[in-house]
């Protein structure tokens, strides 16, 4: 068997996992009561949700640009935009949330840029790290949150905060590391040859390099970070505010937590994982779970067009 196969094969199997996972997240949400909650849904808000996601799009490339800027590359601002829109699509539809599309990134640059492999590879690299500390700050600053004020909830929050500060420690390492010069990469495939072992070398140690000359892109990709959350956090009590649910901070933390951990999940898209992830939240909250339903199925609602806007970009990128 081809790895081509054995990749769908598996694709497939997650898809059917996920499919699962949702149908048994949807076995005590009536039905009646999902109508309900997404009719009361007004055109003008809708458009007001749409808006607000596009302005968390076009907020997401500007880390990238900074950190392209201070290697000495000047890349259009909506170049970026749309090589992080097709980035997220092929994550998206593909197992696991967080890596998937950061390759095509780099094609990019090089394609159309004539950015260095090695220098496209560290801007990337170094985005992404910052956006995983970010991320897995966000999660485990709000797991503790709802812990240390006792909630009572349907996940198992206390088991995961470990693994959260564990993933948060990652990112923050590597980080740590290539800014006094110790090169992980490097130091790994030290014995090894070929000329994309030296070209990952090659972007390790550049992307030392900007971290110990410009230590400012750090706090600066953070401040972005922390903006981006900002409006994403806006976007969900925004999006419950309109389905008729006005939640306190704390009750907030809990659903935005729960729908952290199911991007966890393998499944392409978090398929069933987020859909249960909201239920379960707002069943623990004492809401009817066809608000958690109806959240969930706004925010895939959401990811589905723009994932499949970016496919269809990288589509007209080929042509």
């Amino acid at each position: 068997m081809s790895r081509r196969v054995q990749l769908l094969v598996l694709w497939a199997a997650l898809v059917l996992v996920g499919a699962l996972l949702l149908l048994w997240s949807l076995r005590n949400v009536p039905f009646a009561d999902l109508g309900r909650v997404l009719s009361a849904l007004q055109p003008w808000q809708i458009v007001s949700l749409i808006l607000v996601n596009i302005v968390i799009l076009l907020i997401f490339p500007l880390r990238w640009d900074q950190i392209l800027r201070a290697q000495g590359y000047r890349v259009p601002y909506l170049s970026l935009a749309r090589y992080r829109l097709l980035a997220f699509a092929v994550s998206y539809f593909t197992p696991g949330q967080h890596f998937g599309g950061e390759p095509l990134q780099v094609l990019s640059l090089r394609s159309h840029h004539q950015v260095p492999g090695s220098a496209a590879l560290a801007s990337v690299t170094l985005d992404k790290v910052i956006e995983l500390f970010a991320n897995f700050a966000v999660l485990a600053l709000g797991l503790a949150l709802v812990l240390s004020a006792g909630m009572v909830v349907a996940l198992p929050l206390a088991q995961v905060l470990p693994l959260s500060l564990g993933l948060l420690l990652l990112p923050a390492l590597y980080l740590a590391v290539v800014r006094v010069g110790w090169l992980p990469f490097g130091a790994l495939t030290r014995r090894l040859s070929g000329y994309l072992v030296e070209g990952l070398s090659s972007a390790e140690r550049q992307l030392s390099a900007l971290a110990l000359k410009k230590p400012r892109l750090l706090w600066q990709g953070l401040l972005v970070a922390a903006v981006v959350w900002a409006v994403q956090i806006f976007e969900i009590w925004l999006s419950l505010f309109f389905l008729g649910l006005n939640l306190t901070g704390l009750e907030l933390t809990l659903v935005i937590v729960a729908g952290r951990l199911a991007l966890l999940a393998p499944t392409p898209g978090a398929l069933g994982a987020l859909e249960a992830s909201q239920i379960l939240a707002m069943q623990s909250l004492g809401f009817e779970p066809a608000y958690g339903l109806s959240l969930a199925l706004l925010i895939r609602a959401r990811d589905i067009f723009f994932g499949l806007s970016g496919l269809l970009l990288g589509a007209l990128m080929r042509s």
